[in-house]
């Protein structure tokens, strides 16, 4: 109790001490005493609205795309824009992301190479991608390593009967088969993908990843890599 009356003495004598003064020493008063709570609220108030624009405005990604070892022939973001049209999609709350900077020599182990090598495989492993897009050597090395989805389970018979001279078979591990199953289309050919150069004079692959949890949309990108831009 004591303390509490000692508290209240405390208050009223400091608004004593300013009754009387000038507006300017008011003010430094105040700001000399509430310094230090000022700058916190502000800071928290800052803080608060960072967050709450950021909650607001972050879009749900609904496909993303790597290629690898592809010409630097497309404008990520602006190939990922046509596609976004075909799709239909609500581009204000709903996007697509291409990233096509993975370049992986598979005769080199210089810094470059380590690092998209490692940048791949830890994006990968936090179930950053949906669709990959590769050259036959590193489609192939990540196909036996159970990178992508056996699409058997993803087409139809009759889709994957009309694919069957682009399909690439691998053994899956641990799919309890010692038979291969399909899990790469060649595209190679694929509309888009001349049209760009982004693969010219090797073999291209496109597998859907094992975790992608956005098969329709891979399926989709497949077709839209078949149409051509120019219709």
């Amino acid at each position: 109790m004591s303390h509490n009356n000692s508290l209240r003495d405390e208050i009223r004598l400091q608004r004593q001490k300013m009754a009387g003064q000038p507006l300017k020493k008011k003010l430094e008063y105040y700001w000399s005493y509430y310094r230090t709570l000022v700058i916190i609220l502000v800071l928290a108030a800052c803080m608060l609205g960072s967050f709450l624009h950021s909650m607001l405005t972050r879009k749900e990604t609904v496909l993303s795309v790597a290629y690898i070892n592809a010409f630097p022939n497309i404008e990520d973001s602006h190939f990922m824009e046509g596609f976004d049209q075909y799709l239909k999609l609500n581009t204000k709350r709903q996007e697509t992301c291409l990233d096509s900077s993975f370049y992986i020599s598979e005769t080199s182990d210089s810094p470059y190479t380590v690092s998209n090598r490692q940048r791949f495989i830890a994006m990968a492993a936090a179930h950053s991608f949906d669709v990959v897009v590769a050259d036959e050597y590193y489609f192939t090395r990540y196909a036996k390593e159970g990178y992508f989805q056996d699409l058997r389970f993803l087409l139809s018979a009759e889709q994957l009967e009309s694919l069957q001279d682009h399909l690439l078979y691998r053994d899956l591990p641990g799919d309890g088969t010692d038979s291969p199953v399909p899990v790469g289309i060649n595209v190679s050919q694929a509309c888009r993908i001349v049209e760009t150069s982004s693969y010219p004079n090797t073999t291209a692959y496109y597998g859907i990843m094992a975790d992608s949890e956005h098969t329709d949309n891979a399926l989709s990108f497949l077709s839209y890599l078949n149409t051509s831009s120019t219709k």
